[in-house]
C-alpha cells in the first residue's frame, strides 16, 4: 500500500499532449459538418440566453441537451475513452446531464435564462466568451493550428465551461442540478492540462471560481430563491 504514495498525477496520465490534441484534429476533420453545426447551435443558444427576458428557454435547453449528447457520443465515447481510463465513469454523468436538460425543457417553467445585469450575468457571459472564442484560439498561442482547436459543442472542456455560463445566466433553483457534472469536469480537465504543461489549464479553474462566486452571490442576494413566474408567450 505504501507504494501508492510514490505516484504523482502524471503517473496516471497515459497519453502525451501530441496524442491528446490529435484527437481534436481527427474529430474536426472527420466530423466537420457535425462540429460546425454544434458550434452554431451553441452560438444560437448563447444569443438567446443573453437576451433580457429570454423567450427561448426551451430552445436553449434542447440545444444544450443535443450538444451534450453529441459530446458524449462523438467525443468521449468514440475518441477520448480509449486513451483515458477515467472517461467511462463520466459518460453516464454526461448522459444524465443531457437528460436533465430535456426534462427541464418539457416541464413548465423550471428555469429561465436572460440577462439580469448582476455579477452572475457578467460572469456567465464571460464564460460563454471563453468557451466559444477564448478556448479555441488559446491553442494558437501554444503553437497549435486551428485544425486542432477544441470547439464548444464538440470538445468536452469548452462545452463544460460554456454550460457553467448558461447556468449562471439562468434563474430558478432547478439550475443547480445542472452544476455538478460540468464543475467536476472542469476540475479534472484543469488537472490533466496542468500535468501536460498547458497554460490553458487556468481557464477551467477560472470557470470554477466564477461559478462558485456567482452562485454564492445569487444565494446572498436572493436570486436563487425568487420564483420563476410564467409571464405568458412562447418559451
Amino acid at each position: 500500500m505504501g507504494d501508492w504514495w510514490s505516484y504523482g498525477l502524471a503517473d496516471f496520465l497515459l497519453f502525451s499532449p501530441r496524442v491528446y490534441y490529435r484527437l481534436f484534429e481527427t474529430l474536426n476533420t472527420t466530423w466537420g459538418l457535425a462540429v460546425a453545426a454544434a458550434l452554431i447551435a451553441g452560438m444560437v443558444a448563447s444569443g438567446l440566453a443573453m437576451r433580457r427576458g429570454c423567450r427561448g428557454n426551451r430552445v436553449v435547453l434542447i440545444l444544450l441537451a443535443m450538444i451534450w449528447g453529441w459530446v458524449t457520443a462523438g467525443f468521449l465515447w468514440q475518441y477520448y475513452q480509449p486513451i483515458n481510463w477515467v472517461i467511462p465513469y463520466f459518460i453516464p454523468a454526461f448522459i444524465v446531464e443531457a437528460g436533465f436538460m430535456v426534462m427541464f425543457a418539457v416541464r413548465r417553467m423550471p428555469l429561465r435564462f436572460g440577462w439580469r445585469g448582476d455579477f452572475s450575468s457578467v460572469a456567465g457571459a464571460a464564460l460563454l466568451l471563453i468557451a466559444i472564442i477564448g478556448f479555441p484560439f488559446a491553442g494558437l498561442i501554444e503553437g497549435r493550428g486551428m485544425i486542432q482547436a477544441e470547439l464548444f459543442g464538440s470538445a468536452a472542456d469548452p462545452t463544460a465551461i460554456g454550460t457553467l455560463g448558461f447556468i449562471l445566466l439562468a434563474r430558478g433553483t432547478w439550475r443547480w442540478l445542472l452544476l455538478p457534472v460540468p464543475l467536476v469536469w472542469c476540475v479534472m480537465a484543469s488537472a490533466i492540462l496542468w500535468v501536460m504543461d498547458q497554460n490553458i489549464a487556468l481557464l477551467p479553474l477560472i470557470a470554477v471560481w466564477l461559478t462558485v462566486l456567482g452562485g454564492w452571490m445569487d444565494q446572498k442576494n436572493g436570486v436563487t430563491r425568487k420564483p420563476v413566474l410564467d409571464t405568458g408567450g412562447a418559451d
